[in-house]
């Protein structure tokens, strides 16, 4: 099966919107996640790292999304953020050294429960049924269907920087990990250290804003 894949900036931005979403939603939450992971030394177990910094991305994006209608649930540990017409849920998990690479396919890191492989036959049957394309919100419509995403992230500590992508799965292997996607959206890396926000340049430039000063009367 062949996997449609989104990493040039204008395809990612255009699929993004179809969703719902936009990029910066995304690298805010990497952002978070960094800082968060950042202030652990070797000295903190080692399994803190890695649960503070998933445990941040799943609140920043909660947090960019929930002003603009989208809600969370939290059904037998399996956290998701879903939008007005619950149509898309979006899942966060870190993944293997192959996330957020073109010609790779990644895989998630640890092997995933009975709620995510629900999720991922109910994507699967969505892909027999509308085919190999990128598919919209408003055509499950008519099947009242959830399309789930996992928002895949690395931390790469040999390349510094942490990689990532929105992806769709169909399939799970035989231990339980998700590694056949329909659909991959991938960003670009975010170094390890970037300070400050970073604003893709496609987003819209709003104007200066320069407060006038009055001076008090004595």
């Amino acid at each position: 099966m062949k996997t449609n894949v989104f990493s040039k900036p204008e395809e990612s931005r255009d699929r993004l919107r179809q969703l719902g979403l936009d990029a910066l939603v995304f690298v805010q939450a990497i952002q978070r996640g960094q800082a968060i992971a950042a202030g652990y030394t070797p000295n903190h177990p080692a399994i803190c790292r890695g649960i503070s910094q998933w445990g941040e991305v799943v609140a920043a994006i909660r947090e960019q999304l929930l002003p603009r209608a989208w809600t969370r649930m939290d059904e037998d540990n399996f956290p998701l953020t879903v939008n007005p017409p619950r149509n898309i849920a979006i899942s966060v998990s870190t993944g293997d050294a192959s996330t957020g690479i073109v010609d790779a396919t990644p895989s998630t890191r640890s092997t995933k429960g009975p709620r995510t492989a629900n999720a991922v036959i109910v994507n699967a049957l969505q892909l027999n049924l509308f085919g190999n394309v990128p598919l919209r919100p408003e055509e499950l419509k008519c099947s009242n269907g959830v399309m789930t995403w996992i928002f895949l992230f690395h931390r790469d500590v040999a390349a510094q920087e942490t990689r990532f992508e929105l992806s769709r799965p169909v399939k799970m292997d035989s231990d339980g990990h998700v590694d056949v996607w329909v659909e991959r959206i991938i960003f670009p890396a975010l170094p390890f250290g970037t300070d400050g926000l970073l604003v893709p340049a496609d987003l819209p430039v709003s104007p200066e804003i320069i407060p006038e000063v009055k001076r008090k009367r004595a």
